[in-house]
């Protein structure tokens, strides 16, 4: 196994907490009942037109809005959108230790108003100079096309890029486009993994 020179992260149950019980998506639902199959895959074709840039926000909002007769103007609608995230405590001070030991990346899939909310409230965020972004890049986890540019953008070869998500297949899909992955389960695991990886020394560690 390669050593590990750069360290790519995901943004969301990773850098920052993500909870969808709050602001927008209590309200995404039906009141005549649940969604049908047909209305659960126009959702997630929105959702996925919206995280790979295919729609600007002002388009998302009115389809969004028109789908399910949500009566908000456009301002009321990205403030409640935009109202699921929180710190992790001790994610913060573990990314600055692994930045100033090694180039760190973001690959998130995500859309052009959360990323904007995250990188105005946590500013832990700014030590990843170039972050890789669905909306941005056109493609979502675990498309290659976004494991390959977010690992350009380390600077490092994929065998030499730690990726780290919360998820299992988009871990299984950094390691099918040749990077080092670990599934997160809190900063004290992450932590370990990055000491016994050798990319963070034993001292300092998250209690």
């Amino acid at each position: 196994m390669e050593p590990v020179r750069a360290v790519i992260f995901d943004l969301g149950r990773v850098l920052v907490d993500v909870d969808f019980s709050r602001g927008l998506f209590p309200l995404l639902v039906d009141a005549r009942g649940p969604l049908h199959p047909g209305q659960q895959l126009a959702r997630q074709e929105l959702f996925s037109d919206f995280g790979t840039g295919r729609i600007d926000p002002f388009e998302f909002h009115r389809r969004l809005c028109r789908m399910f007769n949500l009566p908000l103007d456009y301002p009321e609608f990205a403030r409640r959108w935009c109202d699921v995230f929180s710190e992790i405590p001790g994610m913060a001070s573990l990314l600055a230790r692994v930045a100033a030991r090694c180039p760190v990346g973001l690959l998130s899939d995500t859309d052009p108003l959360h990323w904007a909310c995250c990188r105005a409230r946590f500013s832990h965020l700014s030590l990843i100079p170039h972050p890789t972004l669905s909306f941005e890049v056109g493609a979502l986890k675990p498309d290659p096309r976004g494991y390959r540019e977010a690992v350009r953008r380390t600077g490092e070869k994929a065998n030499s890029c730690l990726f780290v998500d919360d998820l299992p297949a988009n871990v299984a899909g950094a390691r099918q486009a040749g990077l080092q992955a670990h599934q997160f389960n809190g900063p004290a695991d992450l932590e370990q993994r990055l000491i016994g990886l050798g990319v963070l020394p034993q001292s300092g560690a998250i209690h």
